[in-house]
């Protein structure tokens, strides 16, 4: 039951009841920006995984509090989805575009080389969130699992095209099969960036892949 009083809000006398359906059930602004904090969560996952990151790991790196984590959010899983779904976005389609620009083998030893460069040169990151995702879960879900699968035949799609491409130049074996090509490819892409916090040294990894794209060559 109301107590009837009255409040000045704003400039004017509202009744109690009025009051407090105002205050308790009228929508708050947000102080932060959900993409920028939803950033900082994809960080926290994929540096510990998804089960090894904890809330309170979470709400300390966005910065933010378990009521506006959970009202923005939802719950722990469904801030991973999205996680997982805004690394697709930043880091995935980039990649994906890079690999649709391969049309010859240089240009696919410029790549390899391009990520070799980059584990030289840049400070040591946690492997791709993805492959993460594939191993740190003791029990991954469906929701994810179908994310990780749809990044993964993206990415093999993009390295059977680019190799298409490259075959019909004649740089190719002409008995070269391309779908198995793309995957010898992507796993090999794939173990180079599981050694991302401890890389192979450049002239092992450069003469390992050397060795992959020679046994594709026409």
């Amino acid at each position: 039951m109301f107590v009837h009083a009255h409040f000045q809000f704003p400039n004017k006398m509202i009744s109690s009841p009025v009051y407090y359906l105002y205050r308790y059930t009228m929508p708050r602004p947000k102080s932060f920006d959900p993409d920028t904090v939803l950033a900082k969560a994809m960080g926290v996952f994929w540096e510990k995984g998804y089960d090894a990151a904890s809330i309170t790991d979470l709400t300390t790196a966005m910065g933010i509090n378990r009521f506006s984590l959970y009202d923005t959010f939802g719950d722990k899983h469904q801030l991973y989805l999205k996680a997982l779904d805004s690394y697709s976005k930043s880091f995935v389609e980039p990649m994906v575009e890079k690999i649709n620009a391969i049309n010859s083998i240089d240009d696919l030893e410029a790549y390899f080389s391009m990520l070799l460069d980059c584990q030289s040169a840049c400070t040591p990151s946690p492997c791709c969130m993805m492959q993460r995702a594939a191993i740190s879960m003791d029990e991954m879900d469906e929701e994810t699992r179908s994310r990780v699968q749809c990044v993964r035949s993206r990415i093999h799609s993009a390295f059977h095209d680019a190799l298409e491409r490259t075959k019909r130049q004649g740089q190719l074996d002409p008995n070269l099969d391309i779908n198995d090509a793309a995957w010898m490819i992507m796993i090999a892409k794939t173990g180079l960036t599981s050694f991302a916090t401890a890389p192979l040294s450049p002239g092992q990894a450069r003469t390992a892949i050397q060795v992959l794209i020679d046994r594709f060559r026409a």
